[in-house]
């Protein structure tokens, strides 16, 4: 390898350009690939407006196991999606702030990130099951009675999320 393409080489990994893989030579497989260049671009962009990655992946004409090992297999690959569905959750907070101030109803776009990201924004749900037999099956058959109350209250209240 000449100074010039060392050089190249160097140059290209300090800008960022993530289509190499250390060499001088393009990705030959997975999200960075030539042949990639264009599905990878329209399954980020996808997911960026707020689409989940299976619904991306159909708009990209990516297939699910493709992406599943490309998110495995390429942690930068992994962060770019982590960042994508980032920025959607971001669009949606900073519509909610505006209908928040214009007094709109906020219940579409509260709903919308609940099921976007339901570990931060979804309801909370809390069941708290105390055992003394050293059997538990009376237990288990309470907590699945309390189970079906609290699914019962719900669905008598008309929430069907």
């Amino acid at each position: 390898m000449t100074k010039t393409a060392d050089l190249k080489g160097l140059a290209a990994r300090e800008a960022g350009d993530i289509s190499t893989n250390g060499t001088n030579a393009p990705a030959r497989t997975g999200p960075y690939a030539p042949q990639n260049k264009d599905k990878t671009e329209t399954f980020l962009d996808l997911l960026k407006v707020g689409h989940s990655k299976e619904a991306a992946c159909v708009g990209a004409h990516l297939s699910r196991r493709t992406l599943y090992n490309w998110i495995d297999a390429y942690e930068d690959f992994s962060e770019a999606v982590q960042d994508a569905q980032y920025e959607a959750e971001g669009q949606v907070l900073v519509e909610l702030r505006g209908a928040i101030q214009r007094k709109d109803d906020t219940k579409a776009l509260m709903w919308l990130l609940g099921k976007m990201r339901p570990d931060r924004y979804g309801d909370k749900k809390e069941v708290e099951i105390t055992a003394k037999k050293a059997d538990g099956i009376p237990e288990v058959i309470a907590m699945i009675e309390q189970t079906n109350v609290m699914m019962e209250d719900k669905d008598d209240n008309g929430d069907n999320s």
